[in-house]
């Protein structure tokens, strides 16, 4: 972790590349203290509610980055269909990268904290939320009712968590990519539909 950064900065990061790796459960205050290089009191002066709060501010900032990560990739092309299999297979490709171990999803928090903390509920469906905005918004640029937008978006966001769980499973990038391949079908047939 890079010593330039702050030490409130450096636990958030470190809380964040663990929660990737390894989900909420697994992953514990001295590990994030020791993989953030961070003084052991800093902790609980930035973060006195402890892991809890630490953990929303982790997966809000992580989750804003990817936010902002898909709208730029959504405004490279003006085609929804391309578009967002473009970003599927960049996912793909993470996983080829990192060994099948980081894809930038908040599944494992959500699956994990949904039924025990609102805190962390409410930051995960906020990233939800802003991930199908931002499908939504693309797709309603090309010409979709809002209604039915907002439908596909719902199904790319859950179509790319459920995707992320199960390359995990099989250690390779195979279900992403074929959910690329379907939600590019599936869009570039509700296109055609929708101008007949």
């Amino acid at each position: 972790m890079e010593q330039t950064l702050s030490a409130r900065e450096r636990l958030i990061q470190a809380t964040s590349h663990l929660l990737d790796i390894q989900g909420y459960h697994a992953t514990g205050l001295n590990q994030i203290i020791k993989e953030g290089g961070a003084p052991k009191g800093s902790l609980y002066y930035y973060f006195p509610e402890g892991k809890e709060e630490l953990v929303a501010e982790a997966i809000g900032k992580h989750g804003d980055a990817i936010t902002e990560q898909i709208r730029g990739m959504l405004a490279e092309s003006g085609d929804p269909a391309e578009a967002i299999y473009a970003i599927l297979m960049f996912i793909a490709n993470k996983f080829i990268d990192t060994d099948c171990i980081k894809a930038g999803s908040i599944a494992s928090v959500a699956l994990e904290t949904a039924h025990v903390s609102e805190r962390l509920r409410d930051v995960c469906r906020r990233i939800y939320d802003a991930w199908q905005a931002a499908y939504a918004g693309i797709l309603m640029e090309s010409g979709f009712p809002a209604a039915r937008a907002s439908q596909i978006a719902t199904l790319v966001t859950a179509s790319i968590e459920g995707a992320v769980v199960m390359c995990r499973a099989h250690r390779g990038p195979e279900p992403m990519i074929a959910v690329a391949r379907e939600l590019k079908l599936l869009i570039e047939h509700a296109q055609r539909e929708m101008r007949r």
